[in-house]
């Protein structure tokens, strides 16, 4: 853990550095009055700032605590931008450097690198823009499957998901627009995949369990917890508000719902950081289960689908990945799960991934969509 810290706090200041360098090289040189001494004490501090908003020290004031976490965050969008222009800028620089493709013109022009330097500003506040106003939208994504197996008396489903709210960072009530957008659905069951909530002081004080109370299902509200919940350690507290909420917390258990279907709540890989030992294995929770009846799964992560599929999972429905939230990101979770998002079906296993509801960090999607979905299951009759 200690040299994770420690790796990620180097390679932290290594890329400010790289960005603050950029920007003395463009802007600071340029500008008679500010002197460089001046300018590196200024973004120090902007960068302090920012690490102090992202680890959110809790002893300070809610108001101030959710605003640092908001400068935090969207420095840490804007860092990621700034970075990939640069590095590109770099290489063209370096291939330049052997080929001479660039214009003389270009490069003999002493207002050049200022000009880019508006260029990559004015770029990089259309993304915040756009990326922020984007966010703020929830679709709603929805789903029509068939599960070959009777359910009772049930012919069908219907499933209201929502996944990575991360609730109480940011007092911006967007939890209030997920609400209207669950209630505005035919749904007989509600469920929630894990990262609920990044802040359940916060999460408590802004009222949310109270808000989270009007949404009215069938058969209920049933969650799984993700790892943010386990990175906050306060399982009894969050296990309290989201009762209070009426959510149903199922961790490694699983519930038989209306004598038709089963469903499971496992807990997230994650939790061996508060366990210190592994999750339950999914064929022993399973074990009295009667797998002639439907048997859906909440997952945080979409992983283990072998073991899913071998243990007699008829659904599994998970979150996680946000899609990346904002690209190129979403290359990067295509690379690491076998499906970062949508559908897909594998032997009897049957695996939606939802992109999220909600965001964690900044509060920006590029390349991807705040969702609610809409599952609708069809069992044989």
């Amino acid at each position: 853990m200690y040299f994770f810290i420690i790796s990620f706090m180097v390679a932290f200041g290594g890329l400010n550095y790289y960005v603050g360098l950029w920007g003395w090289q463009i802007f600071g040189s340029r500008i008679s009055f500010l002197d460089i001494k001046a300018y590196w004490i200024v973004f120090a501090i902007l960068v302090l700032v920012s690490v102090i908003g992202l680890v959110r020290i809790k002893f300070l004031p809610n108001i101030l605590r959710s605003r640092l976490y908001l400068v935090g965050s969207y420095w840490i969008a804007a860092m990621a931008y700034i970075i990939i222009i640069l590095v590109a800028v770099d290489l063209i620089r370096f291939v330049d450097s052997w080929v001479g493709f660039l214009p003389q013109v270009i490069k003999n022009n002493p207002d050049f690198p200022l000009n880019m330097g508006l260029v990559v500003l004015t770029l990089l506040l259309i993304l915040m823009i756009y990326g922020t106003w984007n966010a703020r939208k929830i679709k709603v994504t929805s789903y029509d499957i068939h599960i070959p197996k009777k359910a009772g008396a049930l012919s069908q489903l219907h499933i209201a998901l929502i996944s990575d709210t991360h609730l109480g960072t940011i007092d911006d009530q967007r939890h209030k627009k997920i609400i209207d957008k669950l209630n505005s659905l035919k749904r007989d069951i509600v469920l929630v995949v894990g990262d609920i909530t990044d802040d359940i002081a916060l999460f408590e004080k802004l009222g949310i369990s109270n808000d989270f109370r009007t949404i009215r299902s069938t058969y209920g509200m049933y969650a799984s917890f993700g790892n943010h919940e386990y990175m906050q350690k306060d399982l009894g507290v969050i296990m309290d508000q989201l009762g209070q909420a009426g959510i149903h917390v199922l961790r490694d258990v699983y519930v038989k719902v209306a004598e038709s279907f089963y469903l499971i709540g496992r807990e997230d890989k994650s939790s061996r950081m508060v366990s210190g030992k592994k999750r339950e294995a999914l064929e022993e929770l399973m074990r009295d289960m009667d797998l002639k009846l439907p048997v859906l799964m909440l997952d945080h992560q979409p992983i283990d689908l072998e073991e899913a599929n071998n243990a007699g999972v008829d659904l599994q429905l998970s979150g996680h990945t946000h899609k990346g939230q904002f690209s190129p990101f979403n290359l990067i979770t295509r690379k690491i799960f076998k499906k970062d998002y949508g559908y897909l079906e594998t032997e009897s296993l049957q695996l939606i991934v939802t992109s999220g509801a909600g965001t964690w960090g900044p509060p920006i999607r590029i390349g991807t969509s705040s969702e609610v979905v809409h599952v609708i299951v069809n069992f044989d009759k």
